[in-house]
């Protein structure tokens, strides 16, 4: 796990408002010794890994966007502007120069991207660029950051600048943070893509009332992926799916019976899993046929076979309690692979957290660590890497993957997603952020 540090020493500045003047400073922000503020000061001819500049304005933008940095992982889609001001720290603006920076939750971590910027006429030139994102546990975050609150408010104490607004912002979330009501409210309202006190209360209270029939934690998961898809903060799709038909079954397994991985990042909690249930199974290499996985989460076969295909696209699947050990599953894809991948995805889901009332089970594209668990359970259960491997011998030319999409009935795409994650295949980058930005 990555550490972040934010360090400013600071410095007189003969122009300015009060407050830029007195936090004047040399900024340097880094990870893990990678100095994502390395520049090149073209006027000076300089190159150095601090940069010139008031600390105010960050400070003003990380207090600001602190809910939605914490808690709105990124969309599907291009992100919109709103999404794009609350995660890249080049919205601190105020006429400065800011490195290219952005910090995406995803309700257990935070990956930081950097991309460098050399923009022409410009009069600083940032050079870092992050070949893959730096992730930072949620506490080391919020330390880093809180550190850094602490310098710029003491600095501004110290030159009589008390009464800023970043002081009552800073006590606002303070307030905030502590009253467990408020810091619910603030969190679903950045899941639904809004800034704090945002949204229109009449959605944020109907949002809220989901919360007793499918949980928190899959409200977290849901709001974000039907507010992104509908552009909306309406949440009315939980009330259709709670009241659509389903696939009734009782999951043969639970969370208490198997041994589970309790640390490390999601996708290693999610194949320590999958080996475990199939070692159980006494299945640890060869494909498992749908009939068996349907029948891991109590389905017939008919009642598989039999599933109407959905109306048009969904952002969700869902499986909800109904009564005792029982679930009522709502798939959402059409194809046989790709159903039978997001049965597995359910499989993963029911086993990964012990019970906890009535919860439901969200299955989304979002990257969130719920979700990138369910994908790598489902990999790693469906198609076991070392079985891969050791069908494809040492070919991953396409025809031999396509062939062994084919013996494990699962995707190419899947295929191709376990030889990559499991540094067998080289991604062959063209892109070094997770959306298209602006150029240079």
């Amino acid at each position: 796990m990555a550490e972040m540090s934010i360090d400013v020493q600071w410095m007189a500045a003969a122009s300015g408002e009060p407050e830029i003047q007195a936090t004047a400073a040399w900024l340097g922000i880094s990870v893990d010794g990678v100095s994502l503020t390395r520049n090149q000061d073209i006027w000076a001819k300089t190159v150095r890994d601090n940069v010139f500049v008031s600390a105010y304005p960050l400070a003003m933008w990380l207090a600001n966007s602190w809910w939605r940095l914490n808690h709105e992982p990124l969309p599907r889609q291009q992100p919109g502007h709103g999404w794009r001001m609350a995660h890249e720290l080049g919205a601190a603006n105020h006429g400065f120069v800011w490195p290219r920076i952005m910090f995406i939750p995803d309700g257990e971590f935070i990956d930081v991207w950097a991309r460098a910027s050399m923009t022409p006429n410009q009069s600083v030139q940032y050079l870092q660029t992050l070949d893959a994102p730096k992730q930072l546990g949620l506490a080391g975050f919020h330390k880093s950051v809180e550190q850094f609150m602490g310098s710029v408010l003491a600095r501004l104490d110290a030159r009589e600048a008390s009464g800023s607004d970043l002081a009552h912002v800073w006590a606002i979330l303070q307030e905030e943070l502590a009253d467990p009501e408020m810091a619910r409210r603030r969190k679903l309202e950045a899941q639904l893509g809004f800034d704090a006190e945002a949204c229109p209360e009449e959605a944020l209270s109907a949002a809220l009332q989901w919360s007793p029939l499918v949980g928190d934690e899959a409200l977290s998961e849901l709001a974000p992926a039907i507010a992104s898809f509908e552009a909306s903060p309406d949440l009315a799709l939980i009330g259709r799916l709670a009241d659509a038909d389903g696939m009734v079954g009782a999951p043969e397994f639970s969370f208490g019976d198997i041994d589970h991985l309790r640390h490390g990042a999601p996708w290693e909690r999610a194949v320590h899993d999958a080996r475990a249930l199939r070692q159980k199974l006494g299945n640890t290499s060869d494909p498992i046929p749908s009939q068996e996985l349907q029948g891991l989460l109590g389905l017939g076969r008919d009642a598989v076979a039999a599933w109407p295909a959905p109306q048009g696209r969904s952002p969700v699947a869902v499986a909800m309690p109904t009564n005792g050990r029982h679930l009522k599953f709502i798939p959402r894809r059409h194809n046989p692979v790709g159903k039978r991948f997001e049965l597995a995805r359910f499989l993963g889901e029911h086993l990964r957290t012990a019970p906890r009332g009535a919860r439901w089970l969200a299955s989304t594209d979002l990257g969130t660590s719920c979700q990138k668990y369910q994908r790598a359970f489902a990999a790693e259960f469906l198609c076991p890497i070392n079985a891969l491997l050791s069908y494809l011998d040492g070919d991953f030319s396409s025809y031999a993957m396509e062939e062994a999409a084919e013996r494990f009935d699962v995707s190419e795409q899947t295929v191709t997603s376990l030889l990559y994650n499991n540094g067998h295949l080289h991604r062959q980058w063209s892109e070094d952020m997770p959306y298209q930005v602006a150029v240079a």
